[in-house]
């Protein structure tokens, strides 16, 4: 399953993911982010998640995508990430500017 991207420059932050959250059981998995329906931006990068266990990060324009080798055997481990797109020459990012209770940064949940 992809994470959907998307992308509101009135919004704060302006790019949102679905699932906000992105749990991963054990085992290799290859994840990856594609722009949400008719979305018109291009990808700049993705920041925040450790190697190991994640690896061969990839950026395109029109997708990024990231092993996530998951060794996590107990309680689960939640990796806050930032993506960042870019729309008519502007960079939008999903980094969190003062956050509300409960809100946060995309996250990727290896349980």
């Amino acid at each position: 399953m992809a994470i959907e991207v998307k992308l509101n420059t009135a919004n704060n932050p302006p790019v949102t993911v679905q699932p906000q959250i992105h749990s991963v059981n054990q085992g290799n998995h290859t994840i990856s982010w594609v722009p949400f329906a008719q979305e018109n931006f291009t990808f700049v990068s993705l920041t925040g998640l450790p190697n190991p266990p994640f690896s061969n990060l990839t950026v395109t324009d029109t997708q990024i995508t990231v092993s996530d080798d998951n060794q996590n055997t107990g309680s689960a481990v939640e990796y806050a990430y930032v993506v960042v797109v870019c729309s008519d020459g502007v960079e939008y990012s999903s980094a969190t500017q003062n956050p509300r209770e409960g809100d946060g940064d995309p996250t990727i949940k290896n349980k």
